[in-house]
């Protein structure tokens, strides 16, 4: 049964690759959503021993894409899949280079938690990252179910969602310009605060490039200019 299609194949290897190559992507992205969930636990809670998994999780990450990838190539060598096969495989490839950096940058997020960590915690800020962490957690679920469904009714609701992680973005600048402003000396500190809010929010946006990705498979429309990704009101500073 062609997992692109639900219709099947003369070809049962062919279907059988297909089906292996989606299942790849299911596990990258349950490791990659495991990744985040340490880092942030490691960054909020001060809880070290998901912090060495989330430092240590990003190998595991890049040996799933180097598999995916591999695989995707001999599927075209040896199948030459239909357009709508192909735009499912595409979609696949291009999906697991946004979970490979999502993965880079959960592991950032742990490495700045083993930095700063415990003065990270003594600030307003772990109240305003557990607001954009768990917006962000949930794009990220919810857009891998729907790669999974195929659903571009999910996968839209999921890139306009991403406007309420830049509102979260915006106001966790405005407490990191206030404490620069009380703090002087602890500009380091404020830069790695700053990378902390950043790496979030461009999690949000691989998650909305993976929704993204749905749309491509079901209608084959690249909707990343179109009026649904402007609503997004991506976030740059």
């Amino acid at each position: 049964m062609d997992p692109f299609t639900g219709t099947p194949h003369t070809l049962t290897r062919y279907d059988d690759d297909l089906n292996a190559l989606r299942t790849l992507l299911m596990n990258m992205g349950g490791v990659a959503e495991q990744h985040f969930a340490d880092a942030m636990a490691y960054l909020l809670d001060g809880d070290a021993s998901r912090g060495v998994r989330a430092i240590k999780q990003d190998y595991e990450i890049n040996q799933l894409e180097t598999t995916i990838d591999e695989l995707a190539i001999q599927i075209i060598a040896r199948y030459s899949p239909t357009a709508i096969d192909l735009r499912g495989i595409m979609s696949i490839v291009k999906a697991i280079t946004d979970l490979e950096r999502i993965g880079d940058k959960s592991e950032k997020l742990a490495r700045i938690a083993e930095e700063i960590g415990p003065v990270l915690r003594t600030t307003d800020f772990p109240d305003h990252l557990r607001v954009m962490g768990r917006i962000v957690g949930g794009m990220l679920h919810d857009a891998l179910d729907a790669f999974v469904r195929l659903d571009p009714v999910a996968a839209e609701e999921i890139i306009r969602r991403d406007t309420h992680v830049n509102q979260e973005y915006n106001a966790v600048h405005e407490v990191l310009l206030k404490f620069m402003t009380d703090n002087p000396n602890s500009a380091d500190t404020s830069l790695r605060m700053l990378s902390c809010i950043r790496a979030i929010e461009r999690i949000g946006d691989h998650c909305t490039n993976i929704a993204e990705y749905v749309i491509f498979q079901k209608k084959g429309a690249d909707v990343r200019h179109s009026d649904i990704a402007r609503d997004k009101q991506r976030t740059q500073i």
